[in-house]
């Protein structure tokens, strides 16, 4: 469902004010399932990044899907362009590629600006997408990873296809964790999902 963003400019003298610029934008996905769940409801997931990001719309709402605080009252949509390296589920289907999303904070970032955080450090990310109102919008805009990222960078000089390639990247310690136990805890996170990417046999052998 489409609702409408009004962004209203107010007149700064007694001349008849500007007309009222609208921009419609999807309603608010939410929910708390974990990443298997959210790689299986995206019609697709691309390796790529969001540059050029840039505010949307803000948005005031009275009621927000659980578990978002009732506290909530501003939606800040944010837009960037998606630069596109490779789609490893699905198909891209819109001529133009910008990313709209959803957030509670101001700012219109995707992740922190903290050089230390671990989303600061990944080389690449397989986003979790679908196609929405000409955009490409996250799965779910709260409560879900938006993306998988990896400490690796995507190689495009490989000459396995990019399912293949991911497959083998999250059965990596070293792409996708510090540690062997921190990569012993994640493994069943992704293990299913490599496995699909890989076939089973490749994925046993991969293990």
């Amino acid at each position: 469902m489409l609702r409408v963003c009004l962004l209203c400019l107010i007149p700064l003298s007694l001349a008849p004010a500007p007309a009222v610029a609208k921009k419609q934008f999807p309603e608010l996905r939410v929910t708390t399932v974990l990443l298997p769940s959210v790689w299986t409801a995206s019609p697709i997931v691309a390796v790529g990044e969001v540059v050029n990001v840039a505010a949307y719309c803000e948005q005031h709402v009275n009621h927000l899907p659980r578990p978002m605080s009732p506290m909530v009252h501003r939606l800040y949509w944010c837009e960037g362009d998606f630069k596109l390296t490779a789609v490893v589920k699905g198909e891209l289907h819109l001529p133009t590629k910008k990313y709209l999303w959803a957030s509670i904070f101001p700012g219109f970032k995707l992740w922190p600006d903290d050089p230390d955080q671990v989303y600061s450090r990944f080389q690449t990310r397989a986003w979790l997408l679908r196609e929405e109102g000409g955009f490409l919008r996250p799965t779910f805009d709260a409560g879900a990873r938006r993306f998988i990222g990896l400490f690796a960078k995507w190689d495009d000089s490989q000459r396995v296809p990019a399912r293949q390639q991911l497959g083998l990247l999250l059965l990596n310690p070293a792409a996708t964790s510090d540690t062997l136990e921190d990569f012993a805890s994640y493994l069943w996170l992704v293990g299913d999902i490599a496995c699909e990417l890989l076939g089973k046999t490749e994925c046993l052998a991969g293990c």
